[in-house]
């Protein structure tokens, strides 16, 4: 491929939320907010914080200390997250021009690019310095975020509890609705998440409508004035600033249909609460009594996102009539080329044997015919060696080791290899397998096979890894630990490995002349395959168990001797390795290192018992869990063992409903690999600052674009 040159330093991870804290002197509702969402559950995400304090206004000495206490405050705070602003206003802005000023998603996209970021705005929170929120908030705002994005009538997402019933002033607002989140015509301001496609259409209407000399104090509803414009028009009449920015916003979604969502769970809990500090809209009246409790724990209650919200009018009413459709997901790919570098059947002179083949045998149809469905062109690289293996309908070509990528039509290319080649001339997408160079002491120096790898970890602008263990090591070993730009769904089996008919397992056997229960053994036992801790236990275990018992070996036969009955078979045909599995009396992969470790979950999807090694128990435990039995020294193996001789296992068809959800099921086959690598390569985000992903930018505008569900049988468009 082309030449890569070192790339500078990268830029900070780009946030998944960004929280807008507003203050100016309340230091001591400072720190408890801070306090407060430093140790809310963020799940490993990047969350940045801005903490925007408002200029002096003409006040008492008193306030002036205590604005310099809040920003000393501010500075000093050690925000574990992510990224930390302090941002002091030269002047004041007042509440109103706080809140319009914290957030323009234009100009925060335009320092996003000139970062070196790609991809889309995450979610944005504001938050008054007088609030306090649950540990659970983010889990429950992303949850509403994913559910309702695409909805049209959405201005943005509250996390209090709303008592106020807008046609009344009165607090006693209650919907009836099993405590499931509401659509509500009044905007919530203690915690809140403005769309990012609705706010900067307000702002500019506010720009507009107040240079007019507009006043939003004539919102009505059956001939009344709702609260918010009766006190607007009260406090104006005072001679007092009104500062209500939700004046403004109310006047606004009446005006364009307009909801904000809510959270409505018993006993009116929160996710984001107030103390009603003194300030610009309390007087001290309310004694800094939180506005009502805090969610504590997470319930089913938590998780309620119905399809169809209930609507709310402004007296506390169910609006009935028809709601405005969701915006339908769209998937135009005109113009994007995906050129798949097909190396690794070049390699192995076009075979298709080997684990990597047959991932991206599997892959890349998938792939192929979503881009082509959604307009798209979709090339599969060749070599001569390769020119016959065919991947779906992707356009097979000779792309003369990726040089004639950028002779090849589409504005946008994107290039992912099957085996370490790389290009400058499209977005980079380099697949990482393992790291098993790194952690087994193999060569792995620049004149090794493996360093293009290595070299194209620095220069790619994004990945795709087969596991959660090789995606951690690339945060271990080489400090890379932004997950975003990092596509991980762990390696899948074939359907086809389901259990076999007692028939089949009888035929494999009779044909391999096997007359004993059976110990498998899949695939190569050199080194960090860690067979040394298998035979030592083999041979410490009693004489009954090695006179039952054989060992079937699947690969090279065993030279040595072992006091138990070992027989080696080569070339298993695929169609009878579902019988050779089913007809196991236990599976042995102790393996100290892997990328995936594609055989025991081939063994667990025909249900033979699993005896596995350090590394399915110390990084890939998630997969398996307790359903497996684990070694790591030859006492533990010889306990596994003597389980099997006992029946001390995981029920058979336990292991298979588990082994389901990789791959046995259809709808989570390397089906679900392809979407979720290409959802990835669609929306990023990327790192820009490198020379192979200078070219990377998200295919679509819209997140919610472009996204895919599984069927039985591949990949469609989401609804």
């Amino acid at each position: 491929g082309g030449v890569f040159c070192a790339p500078p330093p990268p830029p900070p991870p780009p946030p998944a939320l960004t929280i807008k804290v507003l203050t100016m002197s309340r230091p001591r509702a400072l720190a408890r907010l801070l306090a407060s969402l430093d140790a809310a559950h963020y799940q490993g995400v990047v969350v940045n914080l801005d903490i925007l304090v408002d200029g002096p206004r003409e006040a008492p000495a008193a306030e002036g200390e205590r604005r310099r206490e809040v920003i000393a405050r501010a500075d000093a705070y050690d925000w574990p997250h992510g990224r930390k602003r302090v941002i002091v206003r030269p002047t004041n802005l007042g509440l109103v021009g706080q809140w319009l000023k914290a957030w323009d998603p234009v100009e925060e996209a335009k320092g996003r690019k000139s970062a070196g970021h790609s991809g889309v705005d995450g979610i944005v929170a504001i938050f008054e310095d007088d609030m306090q929120v649950s540990v659970h908030y983010w889990k429950w705002l992303k949850l509403m975020w994913s559910n309702y994005r695409r909805r049209e009538d959405l201005f943005g997402i509250s996390l209090q509890s709303q008592h106020l019933v807008a046609s009344s002033g009165k607090d006693t607002l209650q919907i009836d609705n099993e405590n499931k989140p509401y659509l509500y015509k009044v905007s919530g301001s203690w915690g809140f998440s403005p769309h990012p496609r609705a706010w900067p259409l307000f702002l500019a209407w506010h720009a507009r409508t107040a240079a007019s000399g507009y006043v939003p104090d004539d919102l009505t509803f059956r001939g009344k004035l709702v609260i918010t414009s009766q006190w607007y028009k009260d406090m104006s009449a005072q001679g007092r600033d009104p500062a209500m920015w939700t004046a403004w916003a109310m006047k606004y979604m009446d005006d364009k249909g307009l909801f904000c969502l809510y959270p409505n769970l018993a006993r009116r809990a929160a996710f984001t609460i107030s103390w009603n500090e003194v300030g610009e809209h309390d007087s001290g009246e309310m004694l800094s009594k939180p506005s009502s409790p805090l969610v504590e724990v997470w319930s089913a209650e938590s998780e309620a996102a119905p399809l169809q919200p209930v609507r709310i009018e402004f007296d506390g009413s169910t609006i009935y009539d028809d709601p405005r459709p969701m915006r339908k997901r769209q998937c135009n790919l005109q113009g994007s080329h995906f050129i798949f570098d097909g190396y690794i059947f070049g390699l192995h002179g076009g075979g298709s044997g080997g684990g990597v083949e047959k991932m991206w045998l599997n892959i890349i149809p998938h792939m192929a015919k979503a881009v082509q469905d959604a307009g798209g062109l979709f090339t599969h690289c060749t070599y001569e060696s390769s020119d016959l293996v065919k991947l779906g309908t992707a356009d097979n070509m000779a792309c003369n080791g990726l040089r004639a990528v950028s002779s090849l039509p589409g504005d946008n290319k994107v290039v992912f290899s099957s085996y370490y080649q790389g290009s400058p001339d499209a977005c980079f997408i380099h697949m990482v397998y393992d790291h098993i160079p790194e952690r087994t002491g193999m060569d792995a120096g620049p004149e090794s096979e493996y360093w293009p790898r290595i070299e194209n970890m620095r220069h790619a602008g994004g990945f795709l890894s087969i596991s959660k263990s090789t995606t951690d090591d690339m945060c271990e070993i080489y400090g890379m630990c932004d997950r975003s730009i990092v596509a991980t769904s762990d390696n899948r089996a074939a359907p086809e490995f389901v259990p076999a008919s007692p028939q089949a397992v009888s035929a494999f056997k009779k044909n391999n002349w096997i007359t004993k229960p059976y110990i498998l053994v899949v695939g190569k036992r050199y080194g960090y395959k860690n067979y040394d801790i298998f035979w030592p236990a083999v041979e410490n275990m009693p004489a009954a168990f090695r006179q039952k018992y054989m060992v079937l070996l699947v690969g090279e036969a065993e030279e040595a001797s072992h006091g138990i009955e070992v027989q080696a078979v080569q070339g298993v045909p695929e169609e009878e390795m579902p019988a050779m599995y089913s007809g196991a009396a236990a599976f042995v992969y102790p393996s100290l290192y892997e990328g995936f470790g594609m055989p025991p979950v081939e063994a667990a999807s025909c249900g033979a018992p699993l005896i596995l090694g350090p590394f399915h128990r110390d990084r890939m435990r998630h997969v398996f869990g307790d359903l497996a039995q684990y070694a790591t020294t030859p006492d533990e193996m010889e306990k596994a063992l003597g389980n099997v001789a006992e029946g001390n296992i995981a029920p058979r068809d336990a292991l298979v409903t588990r082994a389901s959800l990789y791959g046995s099921d259809p709808r989570h086959g390397w089906n679900e690999v392809a979407k979720e690598y290409l959802e990835y390569m669609i929306h990023g985000p990327f790192r820009t600052h490198t020379i192979g992903g200078q070219r990377c930018r998200p295919l679509v505008e819209d997140p919610d674009d472009c996204r895919f569900v599984t069927t039985p049988t591949t990949i469609k468009p989401a609804l």
